[in-house]
């Protein structure tokens, strides 16, 4: 009897040796998997083919930045028309290398509200000088933003973001027609 004992403990311990290894290797293979590098959620877009859709409809002068610092990844570009034949609105976001939100808006429409709508219901906040033009600056206390606003008889362009207005100012500079 003290043989069968002892072959049986054997057994036994084997069995768990053998269950905790496969248990081992399913909790590593999850470890892995939970552990993957997730891609970067930020989805970059490619700038120049809905610019020129833009500027295809010859509705005013798209701008879009050239020469932006490395790290810089465009976000979004689109153009939509507008309700009236040869209106129209253009919208380029980015994200900076630190990850604040900065964009151009371009709209030739309803001013007032195009305004108040992108700068989020900012108030004047003085003026600064881009290239020799006069940018009006806004300043939301809904959300924090900034904005620089251009306007010219043709279209209005508004330059807004997370950013400090001196980051939106050499933005700004950075814009180019398309």
């Amino acid at each position: 009897m003290a043989q069968g004992t002892k072959s049986r403990a054997n057994q036994t311990v084997r069995d768990l040796v053998i269950s905790m290894s496969v248990v081992g290797l399913f909790v590593a293979f999850l470890f892995l998997i939970v552990l993957r590098p997730t891609p970067d959620p930020v989805k970059v877009v490619d700038v120049a083919g809905p610019a020129q859709v833009a500027q295809s409809a010859e509705v005013f002068e798209v701008l879009v930045p050239v020469g932006l610092p490395e790290g810089w990844r465009a976000t979004s570009a689109r153009f939509t028309p507008g309700a009236e034949p040869g209106t129209g609105t253009w919208f380029n976001g980015y994200l900076n290398p630190a990850d604040q939100f900065v964009a151009v808006t371009q709209q030739d429409f309803d001013i007032e509200d195009f305004v108040v709508e992108q700068t989020d219901a900012g108030q004047p906040d003085g003026t600064v000088t881009v290239d020799g033009r006069t940018w009006q600056r806004y300043s939301s206390n809904e959300t924090g933003e900034r904005s620089l606003v251009d306007t010219t008889a043709q279209v209005t362009t508004v330059v807004t973001g997370t950013v400090s207005y001196e980051e939106l100012a050499t933005f700004a500079a950075t814009l180019q027609p398309a």
